[in-house]
């Protein structure tokens, strides 16, 4: 099969434009017949042009299915340069044992134009018949009768990880509020009625009162496909430089859909949707995260993105932090990172920030040399540990003491925005964020650290800025800024949070802030300001009349 070229111009270097069409390697496109080994083979041709600009065309409006995959991803693009890979409308149906792309270490990538589903759906759709609290379970009907026979219950098959469904429960004239549901044991019954009892944890009463046997929905993970963590997530964007996905719909993701990690330059996502897939009867997309983004140092963006029916939170933003293990001198320390999932090494020349359990600033300095202590048992695995680092600081820091809270300034996703998005589910806003023309229904919190666990996320935002945005009661209630603690406002770690021309109907709550700006706001529920130093006011509403807003 030979390359088409598309375009012959001088470029940067004395580079060509490459156009590789998917159909001239024999490409089916029938929605049956496994493309994965033609997809594999055009991949392998892209690369060999590289560093050309080259852009993969794949037929327009077909289903293409993929049981193969080369290191499990249909797109496996580690370390590939200059390539963008156009779906052309296109649906890659993939089987439930593979993924959709690793760009690990990948620069200048652009993918578009696809929507990505799978062979068996995450869950199953049912609704709830009986409700017994006492004995944690609940009786279902499945909304297609040939799925009962397919619930049971957790295989740990493939990394499967937390196994839980989701109730729609009742939420009165608001949006339905979807609440985790482990499961355990399941029981066939008769007439199609499936017997789900509650697994991890317990089924509180709060949440069978707000089931209605006969009309509330759940979706019923599915066994083998569900939660399984597999090779990681739909799209792994770790490591790289300068990524675009734009016009991409996520009908079905079993863990993660897109993970956003330790990235550079810029990463941009446009139109990029983790959504059920149309007129299908799903009410879910994805079992856990929409865009879990942890640790970068990208420029990031986030426009038109809508994230209906994620199993967990549409956002999280965060970085996992590191602790001080052993203070040598005021200019030298050794640190260990909490939380070893993911790790986040820091850089000679960034910035250490140091916080303390109740979210005061304690300093920061530039890393003057960065010293990584090699572990024993080799990689890094999640669960395991991360290797303890000596860092030099150019100037010292006061007050330091084992046990304080340190990052990196440059790596917690410091320029990162969200426009024209909506979310249903939950925002961890846990680094800085720019928000504008959003719709929220859903539960948004950004808040602190703590010394005394191991499994943290953070360490919380310096600033937020909300402009002309909808904050609704969907699972969860508003906007909720939790960065709270003793010591001074003026040292906390939320240093400003700026919200005008928003539309509050749930709660707003801003536990501790140095500096709060409040402008030309509409609140129709709750509004709650604890500490804060400074305060900026104008045009606020609520329920259309001028208030002031009490403080504790």
């Amino acid at each position: 099969m030979i390359a088409k070229f598309l375009t012959l111009v001088f470029l940067p270097r004395l580079l060509f434009a490459v156009e590789i069409r998917a159909v001239d390697f024999g490409l089916v496109g029938d929605g049956k017949t496994d493309d994965g080994p033609t997809i594999i083979r055009v991949v392998a041709e892209a690369k060999k042009h590289s560093p050309s600009q080259v852009t993969i065309l794949f037929p327009s409006r077909k289903t293409i299915f993929a049981a193969s995959a080369e290191n499990r991803y249909l797109f496996f693009l580690r370390n590939a340069k200059n390539l963008t890979i156009d779906g052309n409308g296109s649906t890659f149906l993939l089987d439930p044992s593979i993924r959709m792309a690793d760009l690990q270490g990948s620069s200048s990538i652009t993918m578009k134009n696809m929507a990505v589903d799978y062979s068996k759906s995450m869950f199953i759709e049912s609704i709830v018949q009986e409700v017994n609290q006492e004995k944690s379970y609940l009786d279902v009907k499945a909304t297609n009768a040939n799925e009962s026979n397919s619930m049971s219950g957790p295989t740990k098959e493939d990394g499967e990880q937390w196994f839980g469904g989701f109730v729609w429960c009742e939420n009165g004239s608001r949006t339905k509020a979807a609440r985790h549901f482990s499961v355990g044991k399941v029981e066939k019954r008769e007439g199609g009625v499936v017997r789900i009892f509650h697994g991890e944890g317990s089924f509180t009463p709060d949440l069978a009162k707000s089931i209605i046997p006969g009309t509330t929905g759940f979706s019923v993970p599915r066994a083998g496909v569900a939660h399984r963590h597999g090779p990681g997530a739909l799209f792994e964007i770790h490591d790289a430089t300068d990524a675009t996905m734009e016009h991409i719909h996520v009908w079905s993701a079993p863990w993660f859909a897109f993970s956003i990690y330790r990235c550079e330059g810029f990463c941009r996502f446009h139109d990029v949707d983790v959504v059920p897939k149309p007129n299908s009867g799903r009410r879910m997309s994805a079992c856990r995260d929409a865009f879990h983004v942890t640790a970068n140092r990208a420029k990031l963006s986030f426009e038109h993105c809508d994230s209906r029916g994620t199993g967990d939170d549409d956002y999280n933003f965060c970085i996992l932090s590191s602790v001080i293990r052993k203070i040598i001198s005021p200019t030298e320390i050794v640190i260990r990172q909490k939380f070893p999932i993911q790790y986040n090494p820091m850089r000679e020349g960034e910035t250490l920030m140091v916080m303390d359990a109740n979210n005061s600033m304690i300093g920061s300095a530039k890393i003057a040399r960065y010293t990584e202590v090699p572990l024993k048992q080799g990689a890094i695995t999640a669960g395991g540990s991360c290797p303890e680092v000596t860092i030099s600081l150019d100037a010292p820091i006061t007050d330091l003491r084992t046990g304080l809270t340190v990052w990196s300034k440059e790596a917690c996703n410091p320029d990162t925005t969200m426009s024209h998005c909506t979310a249903t589910f939950s925002i961890r806003m846990q680094t800085s964020l720019t928000i504008k023309h959003c719709r929220f229904d859903c539960y948004n919190v950004s808040y602190g650290m703590s010394e005394k666990s191991d499994n943290v996320e953070g360490p919380g935002p310096e600033f937020m800025r909300i402009s002309h945005s909808e904050f609704y009661r969907g699972r969860g209630a508003g906007y909720h800024a939790q960065c709270d603690g003793r010591g001074s406002p003026a040292a906390t770690r939320l240093q400003s949070i700026e919200i005008s021309h928003c539309l509050f109907h749930a709660p707003l709550k801003i536990a501790k802030a140095n500096q709060v700006v409040l402008i030309d706001n509409a609140f129709e529920d709750s509004v709650l300001l604890g500490d804060h130093s400074k305060l900026q006011m104008s045009g606020n509403r609520k329920n259309g009349v001028n208030f002031t807003i009490p403080t504790q």
